[in-house]
């Protein structure tokens, strides 16, 4: 509203503007546009990003712990690193002297190892083995049925001599034996200083008690030296199912070993027979675990 014109109401026109005007549409020329206003520009400014800015100034009161920047570490054993002198110094400081170094201590020599003494040869030794081994073999046939004599360690063996082709009868079963060559079961060609042989080895129960020891017994074949080989059972015959029937039955066991080719002719076939009863309670077979000591040797 212009200052200079009547006061008048809201809605009321201006006196200037004419009241009776069929066309109200305005013909004439358009006000000049003015623009909107526009704020001056902030001239561009850059952020310093990195490296990060100083650390505030601390204050002159407090000048103690606020200091962010980390001291720099020091090796432990290492020397302090030497000042700089300033200007102002009228002379350098004096360099810290180098640690000195440490004493190795040399480890003192060690004694002299002492000559190991030569073991003396044992002839006597030698000689009373060699007598034994003769003895035994010599003797042992010519004991009457039985004798007793230790071999390795642990309790002496009750060995019971059994001459060839004859039946031995010991604790309720009577038991024989055969030991015979025999070319290679295979079929293969026989390999040099070596021989095959099969040994049949019947049981016959004695008794109704003979009928229940049906436990395999230990077998090797043995030579004069003492050396021994190796046995493998290939069929075995006795019954598991005890009857008055079997009594004084021989039931064979087949038996194959190899050995060499110059004993064939005169090693013996050893078996140790098993005290093992099968109609043995389960809850009783640890009662008696006294070892087998009777051995049955069988001459050749």
């Amino acid at each position: 509203m212009n200052q200079q014109e009547p006061p008048r109401d809201w809605f009321s026109p201006p006196p200037s503007q004419p009241t009776e005007i069929d066309d109200t549409t305005y013909s004439g020329p358009l006000p000049p546009m003015i623009p909107a206003y526009i704020p001056p520009l902030a001239p561009p400014s850059d952020v310093l990003v990195w490296p990060p800015p100083p650390p505030p100034q601390a204050p002159e009161e407090d000048d103690e712990g606020f200091s962010t920047q980390p001291f720099p570490a020091i090796a432990a054993g290492r020397p302090l690193p030497r000042p700089r002198p300033s200007f102002q110094d009228p002379e350098p400081y004096p360099p810290f002297p180098d640690p000195p170094p440490a004493a190795t201590e040399e480890p003192p020599p060690a004694p002299p190892e002492p000559e190991p003494e030569r073991k003396k040869k044992g002839w006597g030794r030698f000689f009373a083995g060699a007598a034994g081994s003769v003895v035994l073999a010599v003797g042992a046939p010519a004991a009457a049925n039985w004798s007793t004599y230790v071999y390795g360690t642990g309790e002496p063996d009750v060995v019971h001599v059994i001459p060839a082709g004859e039946t031995y009868e010991f604790e309720h079963v009577a038991w024989r034996s055969t030991f015979e060559r025999i070319p290679n079961p295979a079929g293969a060609a026989e390999k040099p200083g070596r021989q095959w042989v099969k040994i049949m080895l019947t049981r016959t129960a004695l008794d109704r008690d003979g009928t229940f020891l049906t436990g395999l017994p230990e077998m090797d074949i043995r030579d004069a030296d003492g050396r021994s080989w190796r046995t493998e059972v290939l069929k075995n015959d006795t019954p598991l199912d005890q009857s008055d029937a079997q009594i004084g039955k021989a039931f064979p066991i087949e038996i194959y070993a190899v050995v060499p080719t110059d004993v064939a002719d005169t090693a013996e076939f050893f078996i140790r027979p098993a005290g093992y009863r099968s109609d043995t309670p389960t809850e009783d077979l640890t009662d008696d675990l006294s070892p087998d000591l009777d051995l049955l040797r069988f001459l050749r």
